[in-house]
């Protein structure tokens, strides 16, 4: 009953079509995780989000695109749709920006170390009409030159499904199709890599997503993004072909006035 529920739920939500979706043999596709992270996302927009809709989303391992086109489509959505006003402070910083430079009040970023999947992602987004809102990186995590700078204290949302499958550490760097499964020890070994980062480039309230096997100790991952400095909490929880998947969310305290 709660799978059927949460898809029928799903039909209706403005994001990414799994028919428009592009696949390729060394890209992972859409599954039970891709879903959930955007159930969370839509979640997140019928709570915090609406009141002040982000500036800048970033995806780190993109795969074929699902997750930030989706995210792409539900701000569209809600842009065109809001029927509760933005906070002050978000409502004029997006109409100076608008009026200002001509471009959509929200960019996306995706980044991913395997090109077959920015290929797919490019196409995702172009058959879904939001490519003009998308910029793509091959890079390990966020490791582009410049990007890391340039999202610093600026992402509003920042979403990863990792690699979190256990596997011995030699395969997390077989490249193609494995790096998007390949964890690693506790399957961890990606994911800790990214959580030093998170903190610095969430913008002030900015949200992070993460997906998190049951098996790579969420307690010990919220223990170390509470030590940064974030607020944590796990949001979903789904099982999934006998695994229990969770979203845990950590957000960056807002500047207080």
């Amino acid at each position: 009953l709660e799978r059927a529920t949460l898809r029928a739920a799903r039909a209706a939500m403005p994001i990414a079509r799994i028919k428009d979706t592009t696949f390729h043999r060394e890209v992972y596709e859409p599954a039970e995780d891709s879903f959930l992270l955007v159930d969370a996302l839509a979640a997140e927009w019928r709570s915090t989000l609406r009141l002040r809709p982000p500036r800048v989303v970033v995806e780190v391992g993109c795969g074929t695109g699902y997750v930030i086109v989706s995210a792409a489509l539900l701000a569209r959505e809600h842009e065109s749709s809001r029927e509760e006003p933005m906070d002050d402070d978000a409502a004029a910083e997006a109409t100076t920006s608008a009026a200002s430079t001509g471009t959509p009040s929200c960019r996306f970023y995706a980044t991913d170390v395997n090109r077959d999947a920015l290929e797919a992602t490019r196409a995702t987004a172009a058959a879904h009409d939001v490519a003009h809102l998308l910029e793509t990186h091959e890079c390990d995590l966020l490791s582009a030159p410049g990007v890391l700078e340039s999202l610093r204290n600026k992402t509003d949302v920042l979403l990863f499904n990792p690699p979190y499958v256990l596997t011995p550490s030699e395969e997390v760097t077989r490249g193609g199709v494995a790096a998007a499964w390949a964890g690693g020890k506790d399957g961890r070994e990606v994911t800790d890599r990214l959580l030093p980062l998170v903190f610095d480039v969430l913008a002030p309230g900015g949200t992070f997503l993460l997906i998190l096997l049951e098996q790579n100790k969420p307690s010990e991952v919220k223990k170390m993004l509470e030590k940064f400095g974030l607020a944590c909490d796990v949001v979903a929880t789904t099982s999934a072909d006998e695994e229990r998947l969770h979203v845990m969310r950590a957000r960056k305290p807002p500047i207080r006035p």
